[in-house]
């Protein structure tokens, strides 16, 4: 037998390998699950307002205030975004970036104000109420650092931020199952800094020079559009995940979270993009 001939059996024998491990009853499920989405219903309920919060408490001292009472209302009213935010465009701009997103992974998607005809689905359906958006307004330290001629420096900027943060319920409708399981995720929006450390060597002295792209009040509908659209990828994930949990013995399962991209259609391992349980 030639080199050749046997360097091409032990390639053969090398695809095999990878194609049963790619074949493991895990990965068969998965695949399953993601070409069967188009078969399943999803039903979307959205909060009716938001909950905002404004944490810039210094803004007291500087206007003066002493009324503790009243001192939430009076920092929403003093706040330099939420006070001009618009509730409804920024929750129809997360709906429709959720449903779209939804929508990729071939799920049928419903709405409130057709409830009656998602009622008259008697299976492969899901409920997810999205109960609660909260935004927070307040400064975020961020250090931009570098080493310079061996030396270290930093510079730090109080930037303007709005955390956003989402509570979701989301519950299996089939077979009665009407247990509903809550979900958190937060995520932040900043002004944008853009700085750098120029070292002169006439005179041996480290400048930082920096420009500042200030977060404006329809950066955060853009922002809600694309949480929405992230949230609804973890949604995906998160059914996902759980049917590999239902479906497959403790025991082969690798307890691996695999996260599902409809465009490439392939899987990969989420990290910290994925929703935090609450019910647990």
């Amino acid at each position: 037998m030639t080199q050749s001939i046997k360097a091409t059996k032990i390639l053969i024998l090398i695809f095999l390998i990878i194609g049963l491990y790619s074949c493991s009853p895990e990965k068969k499920l998965a695949i399953e699950f993601a070409s069967k989405a188009k078969s399943n219903s999803i039903l979307i309920l959205a909060p009716n307002q938001l909950f905002k919060v404004n944490l810039k408490t210094f803004m007291l001292d500087s206007l003066g205030i002493k009324d503790d009472k009243n001192k939430d209302s009076l920092l929403l009213i003093h706040s330099h975004y939420l006070s001009e935010l618009n509730d409804s465009l920024f929750i129809a701009n997360y709906i429709l970036g959720y449903a779209k997103s939804l929508s990729k992974f071939g799920f049928r998607i419903y709405n409130q104000s057709q409830m009656e005809q998602f009622l008259g689905i008697d299976s492969n359906t899901y409920q997810i109420n999205i109960a609660q958006i909260e935004l927070e307004e307040t400064l975020y330290t961020y250090r931009d650092e570098a080493n310079v001629v061996d030396s270290y420096y930093y510079h730090d900027h109080n930037l303007n931020a709005v955390y956003v943060n989402s509570w979701f319920e989301i519950s299996n409708l089939d077979k009665g199952n009407s247990k509903q399981n809550i979900y958190f995720s937060s995520d932040l929006i900043t002004d944008i800094p853009e700085g750098a450390f120029d070292y002169d060597i006439f005179s041996g002295r480290v400048r930082y020079m920096y420009n500042i792209d200030s977060l404006e009040l329809n950066m955060l509908y853009d922002f809600a559009y694309q949480l929405g659209s992230e949230y609804a990828k973890y949604t995906f994930d998160l059914l996902l995940n759980e049917e590999l949990d239902n479906k497959i013995d403790a025991s082969q399962r690798n307890n691996k979270y695999w996260r599902y991209d409809p465009t490439r259609r392939t899987f990969f391992l989420a990290k910290d993009d994925r929703f935090i349980p609450l019910d647990e």
